[in-house]
């Protein structure tokens, strides 16, 4: 048996501990992906039990915000300091315990702090969660970071259609939420006894914060570029689609799945094509796909012009946070989750800020030209691309 473990390990195939490693941090990316799609598809009848407008709505929805943005840099720094494990761990009790809290609030004001929890627990989840996939991923000695956000991705399909079928049947959200935050819970324990160990040297008294520093922003501005086309999309696709080209009510809603399909088939397909081409190229494509999916969109103000557009530009955005992160990890081998933190600080600003410039240029100039701004950001990423082989830039 040592022989042939020997000869395993020398063709390429990595022992059974990393293995089913592996199929534990894709078992997380998948839960977490489940847990915020099952709130997601469930806000209407939260909306409906407490009576909101959508004013009132949007106000709650602010706890998301403060909740993701206030964690990132405090995340970091509790990584460096107690390694990834730990801090899953309580992410993960925190985040799929704070999903039942969000169907039994009474009021706007209880609702937001629970949100906000709820945000802050999977901040801690993302932070660890990608740290642990970093570490597979060097176990594995070639890229597989992205088959884990296709997890993810999976995993909010998953949420969304169990959430349909709930509602479908009239469970109402209050039961639904409890059963799946037991099971995520349940899964997550049984997942985190087979995970990695943290480097010996990974803990340390570091900053408690972490923050971009010198390599780190020309990643962080390609995750800010990405992350705020994904978050426009998210918000204003269907709106676009319905009122600047004329699609029905179900042609607009297809435009998410289809940009989320565009999602999966990238990230299933992007650790072969990264092994092959290297980094850069590799996000060069990225953002040439995906400039040209949100030209199409705006170029032609029609309906299939837009599901096309919706699907190439989901196509190439869907590895590129996913190979930063990987990216910002070989940088800085010693401190992969506050780099990881501090790279997505910067991101998920874009993601937050993406929505509400749309609206505010969609006021003054109408909403197709509001989605040129789509354009202009990959244009922008696909230029900050090529600096990733800078040493100036990523050292």
């Amino acid at each position: 048996m040592p022989a042939e473990a020997a000869e395993r390990q020398r063709q390429g195939s990595p022992p059974r501990q990393v293995r089913r490693a592996r199929a534990a941090v894709a078992t997380v990316f998948f839960l977490t992906g489940t847990v915020f799609a099952t709130w997601a598809s469930r806000v209407p009848a939260v909306q409906e039990r407490l009576g909101m407008s959508a004013g009132a709505l949007a106000l709650a929805l602010v706890g998301l915000s403060i909740g993701a943005v206030s964690a990132l840099p405090v995340v970091g720094g509790l990584v460096a300091r107690y390694g990834s494990r730990p801090v899953l761990l309580v992410g993960m009790v925190l985040y799929a315990g704070a999903l039942p809290l969000l169907a039994v609030a009474p009021n706007l004001p209880l609702l937001a702090l629970a949100l906000a929890a709820f945000a802050c627990g999977n901040t801690a989840v993302d932070v660890a969660m990608n740290t642990q996939g970093v570490l597979v991923e060097r176990a594995y000695r070639r890229p597989i970071l992205g088959s884990f956000h296709a997890m993810f991705s999976l995993g909010g399909i998953a949420g969304a259609a169990a959430g349909s079928v709930a509602a479908g049947q009239g469970v109402g959200a209050g039961p639904h939420f409890l059963v799946t935050g037991l099971v995520a819970v349940a899964a997550f324990a049984g997942a985190m006894t087979i995970l990695l160990p943290d480097p010996p040297d990974a803990a340390d008294p570091g900053p408690a914060l972490a923050l971009p520093k010198g390599g780190l922003w020309i990643p962080g501005l390609i995750a800010f570029c990405a992350l705020m086309g994904e978050g426009v999309l998210n918000d204003w696709g269907a709106v676009y689609l319905h009122d600047a080209t004329g699609a029905d009510d179900g042609t607009a809603a297809a435009g998410f799945a289809v940009f989320s399909a565009g999602m999966v088939a990238g990230r299933l397909a992007a650790d072969r094509i990264r092994a092959r081409a290297g980094t850069v190229p590799f996000m060069l494509a990225c953002g040439l796909v995906a400039g040209l999916g949100a030209a199409v969109a705006v170029a032609v103000a029609a309906p299939a012009s837009g599901l096309v557009g919706y699907a190439l530009l989901g196509l190439g955005l869907a590895a590129v946070v996913p190979v930063v992160f990987s990216h910002v990890a070989e940088l800085h081998p010693d401190r992969p989750g506050p780099s990881i933190a501090a790279v997505s600080a910067v991101g998920y600003g874009g993601f937050l800020a993406g929505p509400p410039i749309i609206g505010a240029v969609a006021e003054g100039a109408g909403l197709r030209v509001a989605m040129l701004v789509p354009v202009l950001l990959m244009i922008a990423m696909t230029l900050l691309a090529q600096r990733l082989d800078n040493p100036r830039s990523t050292r």
